[in-house]
């Protein structure tokens, strides 16, 4: 076909002179024509060729126009062939029964070259004009299954590795509302050394995947310097300098973090960002505002002057909330403002704020759909403290080794390592470093499953169409019984500041290409590799060895601050 042509056109005519007259005209335009002498030949030729555009009789043996038609329709699914019926037929009824069947146009018998010419190019524009809104419409698809995606995996990282190394869960109230499939601002408690309570509300720019990517090294943070018992501008700092090498000039985490410790009398509270907190109880509100930037934004914090000491009495309560909730939106476009939360705090007195707080906030928002994840974090001043669980700088002090072994069957979803360690005493003195550990050993094992045993390609999931591909055949490999096996092997080793873990994971296929590391950011834009890539971040090093069949991660830290 020349490069010129305007694509290929049917000619479906019982009569030969007919169709030899309009084939002449179309190829003259610049169409290559294909023809056919009545409706089931033309079937048949428009499922064996690329057809752009149909020219179609009606009255014709074996099978008309019409039916002709419908079937070609039903062959062309979402691609849109225009059908243009070439017919001396004048009635309404032969009319409706056309256009009911599919057709687009009607061109008269006889008929002029200049009426033949003003029809293909208004088919034409509207067929372009279709296959473009079908092109849009098919990456919008892929985009909302890609980010959906994105959002399944971000909700794994925050179930297993943030929410769940939390304490308190019982005595703190917590509210948190997704504006997508899970929600992205991060809640994260600690227990100190002395048996006090750290809680930090943090809320990212940005939603997904990124925010879970911010959210790993918070959480490790925040969870091993509170196990240290460290200062909370010494906290703050280090989570700030983090941030700020790891994310983009765009991205930043505002928070605010209140620390109660074990003594009565006195809460320690820093916001950057975040909207006022509120300290409720029978003598009135106290509001805590902003006092420094989010964090991420600049390379040091300033200096204390952010941190206040505020006394506090045992019948207070502290309401800590994201701009999510000051902004949700009613029915009529309202949003719920401040000053709907100072009225609740007034009439609630004397008890807990957050039931009555949910009430009032779903008689506001009546089911619209919110813009922002809403996180609303109430903790009484009294009753949450817990025991002192250790002494800053406890944890273990002889190394050791353990390994595991699957195969066959039992090659399954991600191995339950940690409920193995824990009756072991093998992870006493490292609970900070156990959700990190997790992520590492599941993300290193699906590796060895899905691409060292089965032989899965990661590209196949360059587009929608391609996860499904993968996922469906995945499931159908497990279903059959995957051969081979898989080991585990880990150690821990004490440093004299801190320690490491190495996991090692092999399989007994026959390798596969690991490829090019390339840096973590752009790893992570791509919809296939992230979760080697998580684990990138997690490690002081990631090694492939043995053709791929043996990974090699080193998870190390300083105190009880990964590294």
């Amino acid at each position: 076909m020349p490069a010129s042509s305007r694509g290929t056109a049917l000619v479906v005519d019982d009569s030969p002179a007919n169709r030899g007259l309009l084939e002449a005209l179309l190829q003259r335009e610049g169409f290559a024509t294909v023809c056919a002498e009545n409706g089931l030949e033309a079937v048949e030729r428009f499922s064996a060729d690329n057809v752009d555009m149909v020219f179609m009789d009606v009255m014709m043996p074996v099978m008309d126009g019409i039916e002709a038609c419908r079937r070609i329709k039903a062959l062309a699914g979402e691609r849109f062939v225009p059908v243009i019926f070439l017919t001396a037929l004048k009635d309404d009824d032969s009319m409706w029964r056309c256009t009911e069947a599919g057709g687009d146009d009607f061109l008269g018998k006889p008929f002029s070259f200049a009426a033949l010419n003003s029809r293909v190019r208004a088919m034409e524009r509207i067929r372009d004009l279709n296959r473009r809104l079908v092109e849009q419409h098919r990456m919008l698809t892929c985009a909302h299954e890609r980010d959906l995606l994105e959002q399944q995996l971000a909700e794994r990282i925050f179930n297993r590795v943030v929410a769940a190394r939390n304490v308190a869960t019982d005595r703190i109230g917590v509210l948190q509302r997704p504006a997508t499939l899970f929600c992205g601002d991060l809640v994260l408690t600690a227990h100190l050394p002395d048996g006090g309570l750290r809680v930090l509300v943090g809320d990212f720019t940005g939603h997904g995947l990124g925010a879970a990517i911010g959210a790993l090294p918070v959480t490790e943070i925040f969870h091993s310097m509170s196990w240290d018992g460290a200062r909370d501008t010494d906290l703050l700092a280090e989570i700030n300098r983090r941030l700020f090498e790891l994310l983009p000039a765009d991205r930043f985490m505002a928070a605010c973090m209140a620390t109660l410790p074990a003594r009565d009398g006195e809460l320690r509270f820093w916001n950057g960002g975040m909207p006022c907190a509120l300290l409720s109880g029978p003598r009135g509100r106290r509001v805590l505002s902003s006092r420094s930037l989010p964090l991420g934004i600049l390379p040091e914090l300033p200096g204390d002057g952010a941190l206040e000491r505020v006394p506090v009495q045992g019948d207070e309560r502290l309401l800590m909330v994201s701009d999510g909730l000051l902004e949700a939106e009613g029915l009529d476009g309202t949003m719920f403002g401040e000053a709907a939360l100072y009225s609740l705090m007034e009439t609630a007195v004397g008890g807990p704020l957050l039931p009555e707080l949910v009430r009032t906030l779903d008689a506001h928002c009546a089911g619209v759909e919110q813009r922002d994840d809403i996180t609303v974090v109430e903790i009484p001043m009294d009753g949450v403290s817990g025991p002192r669980a250790h002494g800053k700088g406890a944890g273990m002090t002889d190394g050791w080794r353990w390994s595991m072994e699957w195969a066959d069957r039992r090659l399954v979803g991600a191995p339950a390592v940690l409920e193995a360690l824990r009756p072991l005493g093998l992870l006493d003195g490292l609970e900070a470093h156990a959700g990190a550990l997790e992520v590492i050993v599941s993300e290193l094992y699906a590796n060895a499953l899905e691409h060292g045993l089965m032989r899965l390609p990661s590209t196949m999931k360059v587009d929608s169409d391609g996860f499904d591909a993968y996922y469906t055949e995945r499931a159908r490999r497990l279903a059959e019984g995957v051969r081979g096996s898989i080991a585990l092997e880990l150690s821990y080793e004490p440093l004299d500041d801190g320690g490491q873990l190495v996991v090692r994971i092999s399989d007994s296929g026959r390798g596969f290409d690991p490829g090019t590391l390339v840096p973590v950011e752009e790893a992570l834009l791509r919809p296939w590799g992230r979760g080697i890539a998580l684990v990138r971040e997690l490690c002081e090093s990631l090694e492939f060895f043995a053709g791929g069949s043996l990974a090699e991660a080193v998870y190390r830290w300083q105190g009880s601050r990964a590294v």
